[in-house]
């Protein structure tokens, strides 16, 4: 009796130690798997986020280097006259900066306007201005001169010093309106920074035209 109790004992204790040989390789291997589609699971979860802060990081990017421009052009305010004289017998003041908007007031020649500050349109430069003391409007820098009368012996003139595009507004995105040779001498009005940190000079010609000319192709006398 005993010998049979231990003959099942025997063949018990083998078929435990052979079933853990067999199996825990298996086992080991299931939790393997589970492991790396955990891993994976993880990861395709990260993976959207991850695209979601770079977007977002482009966009902060993108925002700061708008700031930057406008901190830039904020800081390129004092490059502005601070007067201007209107050179019409009748200098229309406007309620927007385009020809387009109403005449709120006028301003005879040789009057003084206070600027404000300017925009750059498809029309050219305009200037805000302070018409009086409750009127305040657009004048266009075509209508205007920094200097006081248009007959001074003061008046400084641009001589070029390489052929020269003159153009409707303060850079080469606008239209040319006439193009002068090499030592053309042009009635100099004022000087402006446009946004790009570029001087362009507003000059008349001398058929008359008045426009933009860029500033390193002109000497001031």
């Amino acid at each position: 009796m005993n010998a049979k109790k231990w003959t099942i004992s025997l063949g018990l204790t083998i078929g435990i130690v052979t079933g853990s040989i067999f199996f825990t390789p298996t086992i080991m291997k299931a939790s393997e798997e589970v492991i790396l589609a955990s891993v994976d699971w993880v990861t395709a979860q990260l993976n959207p986020i991850k695209t979601q802060i770079t977007t977002l990081q482009a966009k902060i990017d993108a925002q700061q280097k708008e700031i930057d421009s406008l901190k830039q052009q904020l800081a390129k305010q004092a490059a502005l006259p601070s007067t201007v004289y209107a050179t019409k017998s009748k200098t229309a003041i406007r309620s927007g900066a385009s020809t387009v908007y109403k005449i709120v007031a006028y301003k005879n020649a040789g009057e003084s306007l206070k600027v404000i500050s300017a925009l750059s349109s498809s029309q050219g430069v305009w200037y805000y201005v302070q018409a009086s003391s409750t009127v305040k409007g657009w004048v266009s820098y075509s209508d205007v001169s920094t200097i006081k009368g248009t007959a001074s012996s003061s008046q400084k003139t641009v001589v070029t010093i390489a052929k020269t595009n003159i153009r409707k507004g303060a850079s080469t995105s606008y239209p040319i309106i006439e193009t002068v040779e090499r030592g053309a001498m042009l009635l100099f009005i004022q000087p402006f920074t446009n946004s790009q940190g570029e001087i362009w000079y507003n000059v008349q010609t001398n058929s008359g035209k008045r426009g933009w000319m860029a500033g390193y192709l002109g000497e001031v006398k």
